[in-house]
């Protein structure tokens, strides 16, 4: 299936690594020019090369500091700079949050938290968003996580701010879904990354379980049997992206193996 978004221009918040990485090599593989960014340059360079190298398409490596909101506009300037044009792809992400529990959480957890997962997210759709609408397309996309349907005891600060930023999609796709711009929100579940990875660590250390043995626990209680790759997130948003999902706005997708209790 062509998706019809060759030559669309996208730019990716934390996607130097896992799901982010993985979805801006699926739009590259429909020929959209990707700026993928992060707060380690050298990194954000790097995963722009092999993205290039692999699919042909120009690719570009940004630093995007997401704990300073001021930084988005920098990163929108440079973005543009390099994709030699205004942006019809947003895909907003960040790094996972510390696991804590609600007795857990402190002050200090949130106030360091909100900028990345929230205020640069919010700062940066308000920039990009106004653009899209005139131009009559866009795209802006949400890493969810299975937090903002149901809480995760684990994981509080996951369960506050992107179920808040969440809301936030959802009442934004019915601002701009007239304008042809869609909003989604897609949440991984069981998706096997290196943040999978590390979760299971220290959640396995706490019930007396190896990394190893915590991940076949996961895969076990997962109803596909198996964990989920990066590359079907990134299909997913691909698909998202394209001209066939202009009806698909205000929802959250989840990429999960079936692991929801609801619906």
């Amino acid at each position: 299936m062509e998706l019809g978004i060759a030559g669309r221009r996208a730019l990716l918040l934390a996607s130097s690594g896992g799901l982010g990485y993985a979805s801006a090599l699926a739009l590259a593989e429909e020929g959209v020019q990707v700026c993928v960014s992060g707060s380690d340059t050298a990194r954000a360079e790097n995963a722009a090369k092999r993205i290039s190298d692999a699919t042909g398409q120009p690719a570009h490596g940004l630093s995007g500091d997401l704990s300073d909101p001021g930084n988005m506009d920098m990163l929108v300037d440079a973005a543009e700079t390099a994709l030699g044009g205004p942006i019809d792809i947003l895909f907003a992400n960040h790094g996972g949050p510390p696991l804590r529990t609600a007795l857990e959480v402190s002050q200090e957890d949130l106030a360091t938290q909100i900028n990345p997962m929230i205020m640069s997210q919010v700062r940066i759709i308000q920039r990009i968003a106004p653009g899209m609408q005139e131009r009559k397309w866009g795209r802006i996309l949400m890493v969810g996580a299975a937090a903002v349907a149901e809480p995760v005891p684990t994981n509080v600060i996951s369960s506050m701010f992107r179920t808040a930023m969440a809301h936030y999609f959802k009442t934004l796709s019915h601002q701009v879904v007239q304008d042809g711009v869609t909003v989604n929100v897609v949440s991984p579940t069981a998706v096997l990354t290196e943040r999978t990875r590390s979760t299971a660590a220290t959640l396995g250390a706490k019930k007396g379980l190896t990394q190893e043995q915590e991940l076949a626990r996961r895969e076990e209680n997962t109803p596909a049997g198996r964990l989920g790759t990066p590359e079907e997130f990134g299909a997913t948003v691909a698909y998202l992206c394209g001209v066939h999902a202009g009806y698909l706005t205000g929802g959250n997708w989840r990429v999960d193996g079936g692991d929801s209790a609801g619906l």
